[in-house]
This record gives C-alpha cells, sequence and structure tokens, in this order.
C-alpha cells in the first residue's frame, strides 16, 4: 500500500509542475501552436505563434475567433504549446 500512495503522490507532483510550469521550451516565431482554452474562448485553439515579448512571458499568436476571423491576440507563454501536424 505504501507503494502506491509513493506513486500516485509522485503523479500529482508530476502534474501540478507541468501545470505551472508551461511549455519547457517555447516554440520558436511561425509554429503552429495550440492555445489552452485558460486564455478565453473567443478562438479555436489552434493557431500560429507569430511573435515573443523580449522576456518571453507573452506570445502574440494568430488563430480564428467563433466567427472564423483570424485575430492576433497577446497571450501568456505558458499557455502555448507546439503541435505536430498531421501526416497523411
Amino acid at each position: 500500500m505504501h507503494e502506491r500512495a509513493k506513486s500516485i503522490l509522485l503523479a500529482l507532483l508530476l502534474v501540478f509542475a507541468s501545470g505551472i510550469g508551461g511549455c519547457l521550451t517555447l516554440p520558436s516565431e511561425g509554429t503552429l501552436v495550440y492555445v489552452d482554452h485558460r486564455t478565453g474562448n473567443w478562438w479555436s485553439g489552434e493557431g500560429v505563434m507569430t511573435e515573443v515579448s523580449a522576456d518571453q512571458t507573452q506570445c502574440k499568436i494568430a488563430a480564428r475567433n467563433t466567427a472564423l476571423i483570424v485575430e492576433t491576440k497577446w497571450v501568456p507563454c505558458k499557455y502555448v504549446h507546439p503541435r505536430t501536424p498531421q501526416t497523411n
């Protein structure tokens, strides 16, 4: 039982640490990204990162809003995650 509690505690610690830190490395400009829902519900969730602030805390992304019009917004970089294009 002690091993199971230790495993659960380790899993919770890893989830907590990844939630606070966001991405470990910032994607480069022009990268296809997913934007976390915590930035708002104005977007589709999929976008392109266009710029990173000098202090690397804010990322400028371009994503389609709910009316399918492309908008650019500054969001915290910890909510921006690189996505891998689908291959057929």
